[in-house]
């Protein structure tokens, strides 16, 4: 009789603690993005959040979206005003997304990135971008596939990275990179526009509009940093470049010209092997750059007859010498305009000759434009597609 009891008391126990739970739901305000901005005039930070507000509806739960925003001397300080704003519980455990705005990102991460290492709620896999103007021009858009912006931006970063379009740390990559002296920060691009007017390496969309608004989001090379402070922005073939240097080409696609006859084509990017090596002679640091990459050709405009194995090997320099060029612009940017190792010559540096790591790295900046990178490219066409000549011939 007594365990009847008390597996009747355990029962009620569980019973009235799920219905307090579903009852507290409805209190909550979810966070599921994060944006800071800067107003320069007064130094306050602008913190904005897009939330998911649960509301009881029909006997069930109806998910609200909506936004907040609140301002103060600081990070943290903006977050607790806007309590003041919001009368229910603010929570960031399902926060995926964190947008910089770019005065923010100039100004230097320092300041604001403590407080998302510090928030226990926030994840550390949450995507972290950075995007031109005001981050709150972001959030005035509206998703035109997705429910939430939220869930647009992040799904937009999945399709246009697997394309080599951009690239972007989450959270705990940033942070490892700001606490690493020995080289630099990148992360995504994120921009607005109104979809007449695609920018570069985007499309134009038709309206299959989800709300009023006439912006929209895209992602669209990256940020780059140099001690934490944004110094500007790579387009989409320096991001190309910046992931054959890294290794990060996982895969992407690349379209050539063929200097004599003029004629487009394109290929996919099947596979890459990148071994970057640091060379000490006389005294000088030196990189030795060799890529392997395995495409596949996806088109041709009235191409050549590629069964023709002089035309695979000419087509295959074409494509290198294409490889090389992005190499060498993202180089070139970086190394002379910017002066941030966003590559990882440093690390490279201290793996092979800590000795020597140890005299430059606090002139590291000052040494990294000067020095050279021999760049070797090899590329095997491993595929012609479903057809083997085109359909079409001059």
């Amino acid at each position: 009789m007594n365990k009847q009891i008390l597996l009747g008391l355990i029962i009620s126990l569980l019973v009235l603690s799920g219905c307090a739970q579903k009852q507290e739901v409805d209190q909550l305000g979810i966070v599921i993005l994060t944006a800071v901005d800067l107003d320069e005039k007064s130094g306050k930070y602008e913190v904005i959040v897009q939330m998911i507000s649960p509301e009881k509806a029909g006997g069930g739960v109806k998910n609200q979206i909506w936004a907040a925003s609140a301002t103060g001397d600081t990070v943290m300080r903006a977050a607790k005003n806007l309590r003041a704003k919001i009368p229910k519980k603010i929570v960031w455990f399902h926060s995926n997304l964190i947008i910089i705005g770019e005065a923010v990102a100039r100004q230097g991460l320092g300041k604001v990135i403590d407080f998302f290492a510090r928030n226990q709620e926030i994840r550390y896999n949450s995507l972290f971008v950075v995007t031109e103007g005001k981050a709150a021009n972001v959030l005035d858009t509206n998703p035109r596939f997705e429910d939430s912006l939220a869930q647009e931006i992040e799904g937009i970063y999945r399709n246009y990275k697997s394309w080599a379009g951009t690239y972007a740390l989450n959270l705990k990559q940033m942070l490892v990179r700001l606490a690493n002296k020995q080289y630099d920060e990148v992360t995504g691009r994120l921009t607005t526009y109104i979809p007449d007017v695609a920018p570069e390496g985007t499309y134009k969309q038709e309206s299959l509009v989800k709300g009023t608004s006439k912006k929209t989001v895209a992602m669209s090379g990256m940020a780059i940093f140099k001690k934490g402070k944004l110094k500007g922005w790579f387009n989409r073939p320096e991001t190309r470049g910046y992931l054959w240097i890294t290794g990060e080409m996982k895969r992407g696609m690349l379209i050539g010209v063929r200097p004599m006859e003029k004629k487009k084509f394109s290929v996919d990017i099947l596979e890459e092997n990148t071994k970057l090596t640091p060379i000490l002679s006389n005294g000088q640091i030196k990189f030795r750059l060799e890529i392997k990459a395995g495409v596949k050709i996806s088109e041709q405009i009235k191409g050549i007859n590629l069964t023709k194995h002089k035309n695979i090997a000419k087509t295959e320099k074409l494509i290198a010498e294409q490889i090389k060029d992005d190499i060498k612009a993202a180089l070139e940017k970086a190394q002379y305009k910017y002066e941030a190792d966003i590559f990882g010559y440093g690390p490279a540096i201290y793996r092979k000759y800590p000795e020597k790591w140890q005299k430059i790295k606090k002139e590291w900046h000052q040494i990294f434009p000067t020095v050279e990178t021999n760049i070797k490219v090899k590329v095997t066409i491993k595929r012609l597609g479903m057809i083997t000549k085109p359909i079409m011939m001059d």
